[in-house]
């Protein structure tokens, strides 16, 4: 049958495509199709390829679509599997990609087997977008780009008995992530062995502190309160700037990690790893006060208060910094790969000894 979900891009046809989509006014009938793999040795938890499609006379549709399948690799869909990302993400589109004003891209199918898998996703392709080089940094602009369509987002879902109605949403206390202290103690060794003397070294000295008790903290930011729907993932890569969407619009990419969480997690983890150390130092305070007065316009109440939201920031700092303990030791491939992940592990550690997040750590812990 051609409805089956295919198990990998390879496995998408024509027939499949004309039959998938055949209630979809916007697309006409496909007659031919070539397949062009992306990312090819990067991606980790997914499979994509582009899509060129060719129609039959008279019919029209998207000249490109985006395919997104599992991973090839059976360790990555495990993986996948039991932390939900592939869940998540069909479910963000299927669910909740309507019902927000940020700009993603439009979909096209999101169907999964139970379980997640396999998977496939057909996306809108974003064309001539710009993309930010996290090694460059991105702009103030870009920064502000991205503030904004996060405080939709999270304005959207603050609290409300929406947000907790979803039940493939997981909270960032789930016992998945409460599990990484013991890979984290695991690795440790290993990542101060690298990365002793160039990382503030008060900063290092508090990590061994959070994983013994990372459990009570992940819990300690539930009771906190002000959940919302957070993207979770805000890296640079993770955001198109113009192109076929418009000028002036940013599409937000990828919501496999979409957790319930406190919305300035993903404003600190673009300002900690996306810019520049010193970008970051000059533009910080003005960004985040430039979040939270956005999420009081777009309808937050005021007593989630501007110094409430610069504490979360300071803590979600600390807590990306004691995450990338787990991730900043593997092997990226390549130079480029090498100088990105150290740029990515050395910034949040930097702001997190910039603001003195540790201060007060009893309080988390």
């Amino acid at each position: 049958m051609h409805n089956e979900i295919p198990a990998s891009t390879s496995d998408i046809s024509v027939d499949w495509l004309n039959e998938r989509l055949a209630d979809d006014s916007d697309v006409g009938t496909i007659v031919g199709m070539e397949r062009e793999p992306l990312g090819v040795g990067v991606g980790i938890l997914g499979e994509l390829a582009r899509l060129k499609l060719t129609y039959a006379s008279g019919h029209s549709g998207p000249a490109t679509l985006i395919a997104k399948c599992q991973s090839a690799f059976p360790e990555n869909i495990a993986l996948s599997q039991a932390m939900g990302f592939y869940v998540r993400e069909i479910n963000f589109y299927n669910q909740i990609a309507s019902q927000v004003t940020m700009r993603v891209p439009h979909c096209y199918a999101a169907d999964m087997a139970p379980g997640g898998v396999p998977f496939v996703l057909l996306l809108e392709e974003v064309t001539e977008a710009r993309m930010v080089d996290q090694l460059d940094g991105a702009s103030r602009a870009d920064c502000e780009r991205v503030i904004e369509s996060m405080s939709t987002l999270h304005a959207r879902f603050w609290e409300s008995d929406e947000l907790y109605a979803l039940d493939w949403l997981p909270p960032m206390n789930n016992d998945l992530y409460k599990g990484a202290a013991a890979i984290q103690a695991a690795l440790w060794d290993g990542f101060v062995a690298r990365w002793d003397g160039r990382l503030p070294g008060r900063v290092l000295e508090c990590m061994p502190e959070i994983t013994s008790r990372y459990g009570q903290l992940l819990d300690w930011w539930a009771d906190q309160g002000n959940a919302t729907f957070t993207h979770t993932d805000c890296r640079a890569d993770n955001y198109l700037f113009g192109g076929s969407a418009g000028d002036g619009v940013t599409t937000v990419l990828d919501f496999q990690l979409c957790t319930r969480h406190v919305g300035v997690w993903d404003i600190a983890n673009f300002l900690g790893a996306s810019i520049t150390t010193e970008n970051r130092r000059a533009w910080e305070d003005d960004l985040v006060r430039g979040y939270h007065a956005q999420l009081l316009a777009k309808g937050v109440g005021a007593d989630y208060t501007f110094e409430r939201c610069w504490r979360d920031y300071r803590y979600c700092l600390l807590q990306q910094a004691w995450a990338l303990t787990v991730i900043a030791d593997l092997d990226p491939g390549n130079e480029r790969g090498r100088a990105l992940l150290d740029a990515m592990t050395m910034r949040p550690f930097q702001a997190v000894e910039d603001l003195q997040s540790w201060e007060n750590l009893d309080e988390l812990i």
